[in-house]
C-alpha cells in the first residue's frame, strides 16, 4: 500500500508540473505568433532565488504601446548574470491584450513552444507511467 501511495503522489506531482509547463508552453506559442514587435529600454534588472537557493534575474523593460502609455515588462529569467544593463535597448514582443508579458527577442531563446511543448509530453509521460505503476502495485496487493 505504501509504494501505491509514492507512486500516486508521483504522479499527481509530474500531472501538476506538466498542467503547468503546458500553460506557460501555450502564452509562450501566442506571444511569438501573435506578438507586435517593439523595442524597449532595460529599466532594472530584478533579482530572485529559484528552490535552489541559485540567482534569477529578470530584466524589467520599458516601451511605449501604439496609443502612448507606457508599461514596463519583464523577461525571462537568467542565471548567474544577465546578458543585459540598465539603459541597453532590446527588441521584443507583446500581445496586446496582456503587454505586462513579454518576450526579449534576442535573449528568451530558451522561451520556445519545441522547449516547453516537449518538456510537457515528458513530464505528463512520466505521470503516466507512475499512474499505471500506482494502480498495478494496489491490484497486486489485493
Amino acid at each position: 500500500m505504501g509504494e501505491f501511495i509514492v507512486e500516486a503522489l508521483l504522479s499527481a506531482v509530474f500531472a501538476g508540473a506538466t498542467v503547468a509547463v503546458g500553460r506557460d508552453a501555450r502564452r509562450v506559442h501566442g506571444v511569438r505568433r501573435r506578438g507586435i514587435r517593439t523595442t524597449g529600454i532595460v529599466i532594472d534588472i530584478r533579482e530572485t532565488t529559484d528552490g535552489d537557493g541559485d540567482a534569477q534575474l529578470y530584466p524589467q523593460v520599458r516601451y511605449t504601446l501604439p496609443d502612448g502609455r507606457k508599461v514596463t515588462g519583464e523577461g525571462g529569467a537568467h542565471a548567474v548574470r544577465s546578458p543585459l544593463s540598465e539603459g541597453d535597448g532590446v527588441e521584443l514582443l507583446y500581445r496586446p491584450e496582456d503587454p505586462e508579458r513579454i518576450i526579449l527577442i534576442a535573449y528568451d531563446r530558451h522561451m520556445n513552444i519545441w522547449v516547453y511543448g516537449g518538456l510537457s509530453l515528458l513530464l505528463g509521460a512520466m505521470a503516466l507511467l507512475c499512474a499505471l505503476s500506482a494502480v498495478v502495485s494496489l491490484s497486486q496487493s489485493a
